[in-house]
């Protein structure tokens, strides 16, 4: 299992529970599929403390999550129970399990969490779940113009740090930082519809930390006919 323990001991001592939905995953799901509302299916990797079950429940659609945390788990199918059977605690990198035939799949900033393989291998079942024409959208993704890139120490590839013990990154395991040329390598069987990096230079503390991140919007192919 590639899902970091660390992450349960933040759930666990209530750290890193954002509640409210991103807006670039507001933004980009209505930009992108405006028309994603009842009998729907939508799954989450990596769906944390639920910030973006709300908006989703709210287009009616039906809304799958996955987390490696039990204590996240337990915790949402607590609070959206019509959601409990579908709120499941798995590691996305290994087989789901879940029925293929999504319209959306969705991840803000847990994927990029994992190896530069585990992220491959991730991206090979989101292919094989969507149904052709079916969005992946990716927010917060990790770039290596990141600040961050150089602290921590190397882990199983050129691209993944590990063991931070200060700054953002502290206490959460791996940590991937992609450039433009991996994503596209990456992302190669799917149509890139959104790709677009964000950096951010923090002026006050003068520490010199800038936070570069990606968000992709990438669709699966059509079947071609014959």
């Amino acid at each position: 299992m590639t899902f970091s323990a660390e992450w349960e001991q933040r759930y666990a001592a209530n750290t890193h529970l954002s509640i409210w939905p991103w807006s670039d995953v507001v933004s980009l799901t209505r930009r992108h599929h405006p028309m994603l509302g009842a009998g729907h299916r939508v799954l989450e990797l990596g769906c944390g403390a639920g910030a973006n079950i709300p908006f989703f429940l709210q287009l009616g659609v039906d809304y799958h999550g996955l987390d490696g945390s039990p204590t996240m788990v337990t915790q949402l199918q607590e609070r959206f129970p019509p959601l409990r059977e579908r709120l499941l605690v798995a590691d996305f990198t290994e087989a789901w399990p879940l029925t293929p035939g999504f319209e959306l799949i969705l991840d803000r900033a847990s994927l990029t969490h994992n190896t530069t393989a585990a992220i491959r291998r991730c991206l090979a079942q989101v292919l094989a779940a969507l149904r052709p024409g079916g969005l992946f959208i990716g927010v917060d993704w990790f770039s290596t113009a990141h600040s961050e890139v150089v602290h921590g120490r190397p882990d199983t590839d050129a691209n993944t740090r590990t063991s931070y013990t200060s700054g953002p990154f502290a206490g959460v395991g791996r940590v991937h930082f992609a450039d433009e040329a991996q994503l596209r390598e990456l992302f190669t069987d799917f149509d890139l519809l959104h790709l677009e990096e964000r950096r951010a230079q923090r002026l006050e503390p003068a520490d010199g930390l800038c936070i570069a991140t990606w968000s992709l919007v990438a669709r699966k192919p059509e079947k071609k006919s014959s």
